[in-house]
């Protein structure tokens, strides 16, 4: 079967581009498609060289190797994912405090608002009673 078929059935579609810029063994699409996926999605291999000497190097890797690789890079991913949670943590944190502080002085720009209208009104009620004190 030609890779860039194998990609199509195999790999994340958003990693279809990223995946045929590499030359990677057939054979690992179908025993260990898994750590492809996480070898293509890796931060701390970031460079292409780095990610196709990895693919290269599979082929040569005995199974404990090959385990220890795939344990990294799934603690790597775990790593990411927990920061990323604390991370939209802090930033829905700080969009509360803000949203808050937000509705705090729209709050007080409205009271202000409608004490401006009750005293304009009080003003009205007064001028309209010395009107009628006037016509009496």
């Amino acid at each position: 079967m030609e890779i860039s078929e194998l990609i199509k059935q195999k790999i994340p579609q958003d990693l279809w581009e990223l995946a045929s810029k590499f030359v990677i063994p057939e054979t690992f699409f179908n025993e260990d498609v898994e750590l492809i996926i996480l070898v293509l999605r890796s931060k701390s291999i970031d460079k292409t060289e780095e990610k196709q000497s990895w693919f290269n190097l599979l082929s040569i890797m005995n199974k404990e190797q090959i385990d220890r690789l795939r344990d990294i890079l799934v603690r790597e991913k775990q790593k990411l994912e927990e920061i990323e949670q604390k991370y939209e943590q802090k930033k829905e944190e700080i969009k509360q405090k803000y949203d808050s502080k937000f509705k705090a002085a729209s709050y007080e720009k409205t009271l202000d608002q409608l004490q401006e209208n009750e005293n304009k009104n009080k003003e009205q009620d007064k001028e309209e009673a010395e009107s009628l004190l006037t016509q009496i």
